[in-house]
């Protein structure tokens, strides 16, 4: 019963990882934390290779049970992933969002899967979506061929000491009402991979208000 569910949830969201990484030379000149970074980054990407970008959001989500791994570390993962070209970060409406470059490059169009469009913002200039929700016969396309490396990043590289916006994400938030406890459960949650889209807003909302009340504190 075990296996038939581990199955049934790896099937779910497939994502594929190129053999080339493990001869890539710009990857291979990374850290192996910022390489293990990639992997996971691509499994925890949604269907257009986005996902929101604070370092405190990734650490939860991507090294939720590595307590050695710490936010410092993951930020500066990410730095290397960013001017390895890897990753673009990229800042809009006071909030961070990551976009793998090259993401269909990577995924391929998965033949009759079902791709959804993103709910993050894309890049500044990005017209490299590509949408199949098999309603239509004819597939959604994004005109242009551009990728991340046509579109530099308006963020410049810092730790993450610097980087400071609120939880990333369209819309507000919801509100977290189970304090510290609902925050231990939604991290639990997280190191399951068990977040649901909103789970993922609360948590970050709630992170960010820790985050806040331990600045304003004397």
């Amino acid at each position: 019963m075990a296996d038939q569910q581990r199955t049934r949830y790896y099937a779910t969201r497939p994502r594929r990882v190129p053999p080339e990484f493990c001869t890539d030379e710009l990857l291979e000149a990374c850290s192996l934390l910022a390489t293990l970074l990639l992997y996971r980054l691509i499994s925890q990407a949604d269907d257009q290779g986005r996902l929101p970008g604070h370092p405190k959001y990734i650490r939860a989500i991507c090294f939720g049970m590595r307590p050695e791994i710490t936010e410092r570390k993951v930020a500066l993962a990410l730095d290397e992933l960013v001017r390895a070209g890897f990753v673009l970060r990229y800042d809009l409406t006071n909030r961070v969002f990551l976009q793998i470059d090259r993401w269909f490059d990577l995924q391929g169009k998965w033949g009759q899967r079902r791709t959804y469009a993103s709910r993050y913002p894309a890049p500044p200039g990005w017209p490299s979506d590509w949408v199949n929700t098999g309603e239509r016969d004819d597939e959604v396309h994004a005109p242009g061929g551009h990728d991340a490396r046509e579109v530099r990043p308006p963020l410049p590289l810092s730790s993450s000491s610097s980087i400071t916006p609120p939880f990333t994400g369209l819309g507000k938030p919801p509100a977290s009402t189970g304090g510290p406890q609902r925050v231990d459960d939604l991290i639990e949650k997280a190191k399951r991979g068990r977040l649901t889209n909103g789970d993922a807003f609360e948590l970050g909302a709630s992170l960010v208000d820790v985050e806040r009340s331990a600045r304003s504190v004397p």
